[in-house]
């Protein structure tokens, strides 16, 4: 049962796309108000950090599941709409969260390009799972320099944006992002193996599957726009 995955939870694509809404509302929570406490806390200097490796650990659990790298591009999707919740909620500008919202896609997409190549061997090598995080995180990282800095810098972007700038930012940003990936990935990996056949069982009874999953999103969605409209 180990390397077992199952390609929607229980079956079909609609129960994919319902584990992708619920996995990345609880990103984009993640992002929202963890994001925000950390943004007041001792770990400022990490929270970047953090957050792309939380992301990443939370994509390992959904691939353990289901086995299928597009997940985090699906994840990363929704996790960016929570997090433009700014817009309504507090009438700003979608620009706003511009810059972090293209960090999240390019990160996760980073991962997708790296994953969709080593997915089948990371079912069965624990070694590569680490490797494949950690080296997609950093290639979303090198281009979200290069494309950040032109489409919405902000003030600490624009810091980088000079001669040296890229190696500061990868040493100050890109390498950290990538070292917490290889981290964290792989531990929800762990997660996802543990409570693979509990989805699948839980899969298999619609009513309670979607009920849950629609009160977890919910929840996300409320607690995250609650968080924006306090300022977290």
């Amino acid at each position: 049962m180990e390397n077992s995955y199952v390609a929607a939870p229980a079956s079909g694509k609609k129960k994919f796309f319902v584990m992708a809404l619920v996995l990345g509302s609880v990103c984009g929570l993640m992002e929202v108000v963890f994001g925000g406490l950390l943004h007041h806390g001792f770990f400022q200097q990490f929270r970047s950090a953090i957050l792309t490796g939380v992301g990443l650990g939370i994509i390992g659990f959904a691939l353990a599941i289901l086995g299928k790298p597009v997940i985090a591009v699906l994840i990363g999707i929704v996790a960016v709409l929570s997090k433009q919740m700014v817009v309504p909620v507090l009438g700003v500008s979608v620009m706003c969260k511009m810059n972090s919202c293209l960090a999240v896609m390019l990160e996760y997409g980073g991962f997708f390009a790296v994953a969709a190549i080593t997915m089948n061997k990371m079912k069965k090598n624990a070694v590569l799972r680490p490797l494949t995080a950690g080296a997609g995180v950093l290639a979303g990282s090198i281009a979200y320099y290069f494309i950040g800095m032109r489409v919405a810098p902000c003030a600490y972007m624009l810091s980088f944006n000079r001669a040296g700038g890229f190696v500061s930012f990868m040493a100050a940003e890109g390498l950290i992002w990538a070292a917490f990936s290889a981290v964290l990935f792989p531990l929800g990996w762990l997660a996802g193996e543990k409570y693979r056949e509990g989805v699948f069982a839980l899969s298999q009874r619609p009513r309670l599957f979607y009920a849950g999953a629609s009160a977890i999103v919910i929840f996300c969605w409320i607690v995250s726009a609650a968080a924006i409209s306090l300022g977290i």
